[in-house]
Parts: C-alpha cells; sequence; structure tokens
C-alpha cells in the first residue's frame, strides 16, 4: 500500500489502493479495510477542491456546430470520440496555457500542448499531435468535441476539418458539462501536479507539465478501467481483438 501510495505522489485513495493491490498483486480486499489500513498508517489522499462552474464570457462566433456528442462520453473503440479544450494556469504572475486532446475510449490524453499563448496554432499541434500518437493519416472515423472557446470557432479550425477529415462537435453556449471529461482532466491535474512535481519556477513548470500527461497516460490507474492505467486499457483491448 505504501508503494502505490508513493508512486503517484499520495494521490491515490483507498478505492484505487485497492483496485491497484488487486490487479498488480493479487491481493483481494475490501476498500473499507484499506481505508482503515490507510488511516492507521496517516496515509491520506490528497484530493482536489471543488469548483463551482461559472460562465465565460462570450464572443461573436464565427464558426459552430451541432452538439453531437450530446453527453454520451463512451466511445466501445479507440479512435472514436475524441475531446479537446484549453485551460489557463497562473504561477509567478505568468500565465501559462495547456491545450490537451484526450480519446474517450481509454481517458487517454494523446495530444497535449504548453505554451504562452492559446490560439490557433497550438489547437492544431495538439490534434496533429494526436494523430502522430495514434498513427492515423486521417481522422475521417473521429468525432472531435470541443466547447466554443475562440479557437475552436475560427476559420483555422473549420478549415482543419475539412483537411483531416474529422468531424466537429461543439458544447452548447457556457455549458461545461458538455465537456465534462477533459474538464474532470484539467482539474486533476492542477491538483495532483504540485504533489508530483516541484514548481519551482515558470520554465521548470512548462516542461514538467507534459510530463504529468504521460504520467496520466501510463501511470494513473482508473476504476472505469479496471484499474489499469489508459495506456494499459488499450494495450490490453488490442491484445484481446
Amino acid at each position: 500500500m505504501q508503494s502505490h501510495y508513493d508512486e503517484v505522489g499520495g494521490t491515490y485513495g483507498a478505492k484505487q489502493i485497492a483496485g491497484t493491490l488487486k490487479e498488480q498483486n493479487g491481493y483481494v480486499i475490501n476498500h473499507k479495510r484499506v481505508a482503515c489500513l490507510m488511516r492507521e498508517m496517516s496515509l491520506a489522499a490528497k484530493v482536489r477542491k471543488k469548483r463551482s462552474s461559472t460562465k465565460k464570457k462570450q464572443i461573436a462566433a464565427s464558426y459552430t456546430y451541432l452538439n453531437l456528442l450530446n453527453r454520451n462520453f463512451n466511445a466501445f473503440f479507440p479512435n472514436h470520440k475524441w475531446v479537446m479544450d484549453v485551460t489557463e494556469i497562473t504561477f509567478c504572475d505568468t500565465k501559462i496555457y495547456v491545450s490537451a486532446l484526450m480519446d474517450l475510449f481509454n481517458r487517454e490524453p494523446i495530444g497535449f500542448q504548453v505554451g504562452f499563448h492559446s490560439d490557433t496554432a497550438m489547437m492544431e499541434a495538439t490534434i496533429r499531435q494526436a494523430m502522430e500518437a495514434r498513427q492515423l493519416t486521417d481522422l475521417s472515423q473521429v468525432t472531435i468535441h470541443s466547447d466554443q472557446g475562440n479557437v475552436y470557432r475560427s476559420y483555422r479550425y473549420h478549415q482543419l476539418s475539412g483537411e483531416l477529415r474529422f468531424i466537429p462537435s461543439m458544447s452548447r453556449k457556457a455549458n461545461c458539462y458538455d465537456n465534462t471529461m477533459i474538464e474532470c482532466f484539467f482539474s486533476h491535474l492542477k491538483a495532483k501536479f504540485p504533489f508530483l512535481f516541484p514548481m519551482l519556477s515558470v520554465e521548470q513548470l512548462v516542461a514538467d507539465l507534459p510530463k504529468y500527461a504521460t504520467f496520466y497516460a501510463k501511470k494513473r490507474s482508473q476504476k472505469r478501467l479496471g484499474f489499469l492505467s489508459p495506456s494499459s486499457f488499450l494495450t490490453t483491448y488490442f491484445k484481446s481483438a
């Protein structure tokens, strides 16, 4: 238990520890028993603060798209439903932007870009990084869901959807719940990152942020994936296919 807890920087709770013990060590133990043992060992999961939803100021739209995803976050095979968004992190009075793209099949961040400007170049780099990660030459079978941010209503995004052949889907106006999965990923990022990587400087933060995406994909087990990491879940899927 101590080993698994330390491996993820103390970010696992009793259910994740219990699931990981079963999948990786073969120990079958109730999560309530694990919770009692964790209390005895003074192992408390570092949790994120809950935040209330806020409405963002809307700018006149250029291009908007139907909400094809419609909160159906289940995907039964890879590269079918992707979700993406941009978030802002302020550190030492410096704004840092993170653009992430996740495959809903295994909840894996396959596109992840960090920079000091949120623009169409960052958006495009995120999508192309995801294509490279999944070794795709076009996205004709992929629906990419986003919110109504400026970069997703831009002419370049509209143009890119035609070039790469993906199907754009868009959340309703000022409704963060329509893109819950990527919002949850960003919430975890902001809450867990400081416990895994020391935030010593802006430069170090920018360098370490992609490491969290790698940790999330390869190390962080998820209950919905049978307590496997997203990367392990995808490997298991292809082995059984």
